[in-house]
């Protein structure tokens, strides 16, 4: 079996539980994160005309 050498071990597994870190910066990351994968258009929740990934995001908050 080969692996991948562009494999980042240290990137969000979405499998990963939803507990936050206690470290602040790594906290604030994970939320904005959230926040980020929430915004994004997906084929049931594509964007609307006109609207950007930046307008859903802040009108989310």
């Amino acid at each position: 079996m080969s692996v991948d050498p562009h494999i980042d071990y240290h990137s969000h597994d979405p499998e990963d539980g939803e507990e936050l870190s206690d470290n602040p910066a790594i906290r604030e990351a994970q939320i904005l994160e959230a926040r980020m994968r929430k915004a994004l258009a997906t084929k049931e929740d594509p964007l609307r005309e006109g609207e950007s990934t930046s307008d859903r995001m802040h009108r989310g908050e």
